[in-house]
C-alpha cells in the first residue's frame, strides 16, 4: 500500500536502490526522493492512532519552524 501511494515498486520499497535515480529510471531532485528511513517514518505514523499522529505533526512543525529561525 505504501509503495502504491508513493508510486514505487514494492521491492525498491523493500531493499531501496539507487539514491539518485528514481525507480522508474528518472533522475530524482532532492523534493522527490523519498530516503527507506523517511518511508519508514511515514509508515510509522500512519500506525498511531489520531491523537498521537496530531501530536507527532505538531512535533514536526516546530522543529521545522526552529531550523528555519536559525
Amino acid at each position: 500500500m505504501i509503495a502504491q501511494w508513493l508510486g514505487v515498486p514494492a521491492e525498491w520499497l523493500r531493499f531501496g536502490g539507487d539514491e539518485s535515480v528514481a525507480p522508474n529510471g528518472e533522475a530524482l531532485n532532492g523534493l522527490a526522493r523519498f530516503e527507506s528511513a523517511d518511508v519508514k517514518l511515514i509508515a510509522d505514523l500512519q500506525r498511531l492512532d489520531e491523537h498521537h499522529r496530531q501530536i507527532a505533526r505538531e512535533f514536526i512543525r516546530m522543529l521545522v519552524r526552529i531550523n528555519y529561525q536559525k
